[in-house]
């Protein structure tokens, strides 16, 4: 039904074509591929990729774009070499892709498009991927922003219940490039959405990892992503109080601290997931402005400071997983699909562990699972599918009729 492949090759004719004929060689009798997510390291060419996939995956959509790495349920690497994919067959019905182009004209504008799309092609409580191109132009990385992309979704679905879960997609962690495949090639600047047939249902849990280390404080000037003041204060300046090093590295900011927006009760008990993170992508030493990865918050919006607590991120893996396991039974999943914040790798984060590597041991051998380090994540969180950011968003996919 729905059948993973993968490769580590370093030629990315070959890995497209090694990646594809695994996947194909677990086809049943009578079974053809349908369609598939493809998600491949920045330092392939994805176009030599996408040729190698169409070698064994002869007339199939392909889905997907750049990512920082991979997971599958017995793969972990993010060398930029990776190719993973996930096969799915006729036996499924089949999906309604629908791509816009132009995200760096203006992302509102674009998610509308989507949103209207969405709208004809898919019911009430079907489940959509959004896959989009995070890089807008750099060095130094300017970014399409997921928020933007989202409020215009919004507007054009008018009023359709859908459950959008996806990335923004990035191909290093440098931000330097970025694609998508758009079911017939690889596309750049533009945003793939696939609504999935109403027969498999999504089951989302986000993993967080956060912990709030201030009261709540109020962002008193910002513009667009660019906080410049925190309590009538220079962000930075506040942001280097809390981790106790006056003027030192400015790096730490970005490795350490998160603005977080708590939604719902702000003084109900410490719930991780009622909490939306902001990374911060850049400290600027000469007007004390800090540069998050999104840009929704506002003048007036309430946060806190939150530390990236790798302990936290690793006991959260574990539980929410088996919590979403728990939670759908009788139902046997299908397929697993894991939207991981390129942050969280022991690389960047400096964890002890691999938090993906819980989160394989936990699903096992049973459930066919693709995963792969993105940039911005996207879930249903609070009524709504949200950018999110230095989470892992876990999805387990059922049969309605199983």
């Amino acid at each position: 039904m729905i059948y993973v492949g993968t490769s580590q090759k370093r030629d990315s004719l070959q890995a497209g074509q090694e990646a594809a004929r695994m996947a194909v060689e677990k086809l049943r009798d009578g079974e053809q591929a349908s369609w598939a997510l493809v998600f491949c390291g920045g330092r392939h060419d994805p176009e030599a990729v996408l040729c190698g996939i169409r070698e064994k995956l002869k007339g199939t959509k392909i889905i997907g774009g750049a990512a920082v790495g991979t997971i599958t349920n017995s793969s972990l690497s993010y060398t930029g070499f990776e190719c993973a994919l996930a096969c799915f067959s006729s036996s499924l019905p089949e999906p309604v892709i629908v791509t816009v182009n132009d995200l760096d004209k203006g992302e509102i504008e674009a998610g509308r498009q989507l949103g209207a799309k969405l709208r004809d092609a898919a019911n009430d409580g079907d489940t959509v991927l959004l896959f989009y191109d995070s890089v807008r132009y750099g060095p130094p990385p300017v970014l399409n922003v997921g928020s933007l992309l989202l409020e215009g979704i919004y507007a054009g679905l008018a009023g359709k219940e859908l459950s959008l879960v996806g990335a923004g997609m990035v191909g290093d962690l440098q931000l330097t490039k970025s694609f998508v495949f758009d079911g017939r090639k690889v596309s750049r600047q533009a945003a793939v959405a696939v609504a999935l047939p109403s027969v498999l249902r999504s089951h989302t849990t986000i993993m967080h990892g956060c912990l709030p280390v201030s009261s709540f404080m109020e962002i008193t000037k910002i513009s667009g992503p660019v906080v410049y003041e925190l309590d009538g204060r220079p962000a930075a300046e506040v942001l280097r109080e809390i981790i106790g090093e006056g003027h030192g590295r400015e790096d730490n900011l970005s490795l350490t601290l998160t603005l977080g927006k708590k939604h719902g009760d702000p003084y109900a008990p410490y719930d991780e997931s009622a909490y939306v993170n902001r990374l911060i992508m850049a400290t600027n030493p000469k007007d004390g402005s800090v540069t998050l990865f999104e840009a929704d918050f506002k003048e007036g919006t309430k946060i806190q400071i939150m530390s990236r607590d790798n302990q936290a991120m690793i006991e959260s893996v574990g539980k929410q997983a088996k919590r979403l396991l728990e939670s759908i039974k009788p139902a046997r999943p299908v397929f697993g699909l894991y939207i991981d914040c390129a942050g969280r790798t022991c690389a960047f984060s400096g964890a002890e562990v691999e938090e993906a590597g819980i989160l394989q041991a936990e699903l096992g051998q049973k459930i066919p699972v693709l995963g792969f380090y993105s940039g911005v994540e996207i879930a249903p969180l609070l009524g709504q599918s949200r950018p999110l950011d230095w989470t892992g968003v876990l999805t387990l996919f059922t049969l309605e009729d199983a």
